[in-house]
């Protein structure tokens, strides 16, 4: 009978034991969960970049649709290209509204994937100002999950293929 309440105290007493390490576990989990999700959480950072750009008409006016591609140097891209497809409406009057998707290509490969809207502003001298806000959609790599926005402002003049675009903004990745 001794022996029997010994072995049910050490059962009971291996049992609490027990929980309390689960107990513990569970904190310990919590902690490194809490303390990975803040080290994981996006910080917004500055994005900037310039370009030289090709453009080819897709289709003429009314309705425009250039492939644009670029060449240069961005924040958190480096050395990089792009490449954007944009409509133009020329239907309504001015300034004239614009929209598209770009992909933007890292010296590494990684991506960074857009939507934008904007306008084209005719000048005198025939050129337009274009004005866009590009949104973060996503991307490949480092940028799979990738968000921000940033604007786009460049100088186009109808006949020339060469220009130029700046970009600035924010990125979290």
């Amino acid at each position: 009978m001794k022996q029997l309440r010994s072995l049910s105290v050490i059962i009971v007493s291996c049992t609490l034991l027990s929980c309390q390490k689960d107990v513990i576990q569970d904190e310990e989990l919590s902690n490194n969960l809490a303390m990975a999700a803040n080290s994981n959480q996006e910080k917004e950072l500055p994005f900037k970049g310039t370009y030289i750009t090709a453009s080819e008409v897709l289709q003429p006016p009314p309705f425009l649709q250039t492939r644009i591609t670029g060449e240069g140097n961005a924040s958190h891209l480096g050395s990089s290209s792009f490449v954007a497809v944009s409509s133009l409406n020329f239907t309504t009057p001015p300034p004239f509204q614009l929209g598209g998707t770009a992909t933007f290509t890292a010296a590494n490969g990684d991506e960074i994937f857009t939507s934008f809207a904007g306008t084209a502003t005719p000048n005198q001298d025939g050129s337009l100002n274009v004005s866009m806000l590009h949104i973060i959609t996503g991307g490949t790599g480092r940028f799979q999950h990738a968000s921000g926005s940033f604007s786009g402002y460049s100088v186009a003049t109808p006949g020339h293929s060469e220009g130029s675009i700046t970009h600035e903004g924010i990125i979290s990745y």
